[in-house]
């Protein structure tokens, strides 16, 4: 019996020091999926399983047999083998540098306590019933990360429902005492510049407050309003993001907005959506939500927003890159100038504008034309719209032009994740003409089904532009090598890393004045390892 509680105390130990060293970066990678079950147990749970827990298992499986058979010595060693591990990759969570760091909020601390509690409870129910099995729980501890996050969800939702209600209250005091504007903005890409761009714009008439970063979600709409609209604002614009079927209806439901832009649509997302005609009709809830007596704008060069906005029951305004019939407005004579783009910006009713911008790429021009179109509703004057257009600043981590001094340039697009913004980063780089072009790329993320075949062509998309390739971690390198093999790229100007902090270690060593670098994509932590 004294040997059974010695045991039954070195697996407690073992088994909660464990649990604690691994608690943080279980939290993190349920923060970093939006405490999404789903999406911790497709991009965590498998690979853990597969991978170090694997090994955790294992030595689950001898204190098992070693309670069963009463070999009570095998503890000592198998409990500290499990203290070295934990110890090990506790240490390397906490001195790697994460792109987005672990933040303790409110709600990371209540998962935590939950994942404690669901562990104490399955310790107490072992303890009475089958002591050898108490290291079994926390080789289940992922799946306790899991069982907290719906145990929380109550909670949470609770939660939510309050900052919702005082957020809606809010806006709507402000919509009769203020007059207060709202305006929408999604899509599958585009969205977060073009709200940059709009805000930019607008703010050439009106006192305008936007959505920061890619705060997209119901949780981040509701602190912007609580915390920063006032009543000095004349305009107040939301991002916002789809991962699944109903999120764009409960964000319509959520600021009820007079306007809305849709800026394309495409297979961002498909993992989740499942399909593209998914993706349409979500990102169109947002026309739907809009009131008939408002003003929607939707990307007219995009066949998927054109197809479903003939399903509509309301008139929708259409923007684009090049004249066309449908079109209310569109741009022409678009080139690049020292760095600069060019274009003239044509509305409907026979109004020209010469516009310049810091912004490159096609896509970024098209985006002006879809804010200006909406700004000219607004009743903003073609010279507000001039001025409001120069004003725009390059958005960070955007197809954002960086001159280091150094003879090297650098194109930042590290926020970037979908083929079409790619595709208009490459043509980008091309404009380069008398640069050594580079690109450093770990591909795209959640295409689904779709993503051999994408990264593929996206390979040969790479081999037509660029001269030497970095491709980062692993989960795309192969189908972009496939797409690269496909164009006959010169296999000694491919270079691999396993993550973009060892490609940055070696690029020094690799550039010379009279290279551009396009980083394209940066997978988040989360998904690179």
């Amino acid at each position: 019996m004294m040997e059974q509680s010695i045991f039954v105390a070195i697996l407690m130990i073992t088994g909660a020091y464990y649990w604690f060293a691994r608690l943080p970066e279980w939290t993190y990678y349920a923060q970093r999926e939006s405490y999404q079950s789903g999406g911790f147990y497709r991009h965590h749970f498998i690979r853990a399983i597969t991978s170090d827990h694997g090994w955790q298992g294992v030595v689950s499986l001898v204190f098992l047999f070693a309670g069963l058979l009463n070999w009570w010595w095998m503890a000592i060693p198998a409990g500290f083998f499990m203290i070295l591990h934990a110890l090990y990759t506790g240490k390397v969570f906490r001195r790697k540098v994460w792109k987005v760091p672990l933040h303790w909020t409110a709600r990371a601390w209540r998962l935590a306590i939950t994942q404690g509690i669901v562990l104490v409870l399955e310790w107490m129910i072992l303890c009475w019933w089958f002591p050898a099995g108490i290291m079994l729980a926390v080789w289940l501890s992922l799946w306790n990360v899991i069982l907290a996050l719906w145990l929380s969800w109550p909670l949470e939702w609770m939660i939510q429902h309050q900052f919702k209600h005082k957020a809606k209250t809010r806006l709507r005091e402000l919509q009769v005492l203020h007059q207060l504007r709202v305006i929408g903005i999604t899509g599958s890409y585009g969205k977060t510049s073009s709200k940059y761009i709009l805000g930019s714009v607008l703010s050439a008439k009106f006192d305008v407050l936007f959505t920061p970063g890619s705060f997209n979600t119901p949780m981040g709409i509701c602190r912007v309003i609580n915390e920063q609209l006032s009543g000095h604002h004349e305009v107040f614009v939301a991002e916002m993001g789809a991962r699944h079927r109903k999120d764009i209806q409960e964000l319509v439901q959520l600021v009820e907005p007079s306007y809305g832009l849709i800026t394309s649509v495409g297979p961002a997302h498909l993992e989740t959506l499942g399909s593209l005609d998914n993706i349409a009709h979500t990102k169109f809830d947002l026309a739907r939500g809009v009131s008939t007596e408002g003003i929607m704008v939707v990307n007219g060069d995009n066949i998927y927003c054109v197809k479903e906005a003939k399903t509509l029951s309301r008139d929708v305004l259409f923007y684009g890159f090049q004249a066309a019939q449908h079109l209310s407005a569109y741009a022409e004579q678009v080139c690049v100038e020292d760095r600069e783009t060019a274009f003239t910006l044509v509305l409907v009713g026979d109004i020209k504008i010469r516009c310049k911008t810091r912004l490159l790429g096609r896509h970024n021009v098209q985006n002006i034309v879809g804010a200006a179109l909406l700004a000219r509703r607004m009743g903003l004057s073609p010279e507000e719209l001039e001025q409001g257009i120069a004003s725009i600043q390059p958005v960070e981590h955007r197809l954002q032009l960086i001159d280091p001094g150094t003879g090297i340039l650098v194109i930042d697009d590290a926020f970037n994740s979908n083929p079409e913004g790619a595709a208009a980063a490459l043509e980008v780089l091309s404009q380069f003409s008398s640069y050594r072009k580079w690109i450093v790329t770990p591909g795209m993320v959640e295409l689904g089904s779709q993503s051999k075949e994408v990264h593929r062509a996206f390979g040969r998309q790479i081999a037509a532009v660029c001269d030497e390739v970095i491709l980062v971690g692993k989960l795309n390198t192969q189908s972009l090598l496939a797409g690269l093999a496909d164009a006959e790229f010169p296999v000694a100007q491919v270079h691999t890393f396993q993550s973009l902090g060892e490609a940055q270690k070696f690029l020094p060593s690799l550039l010379r004045a009279g290279d551009v670098v396009l980083f394209e994509n940066d997978l988040p932590d989360h998904l690179e390892q």
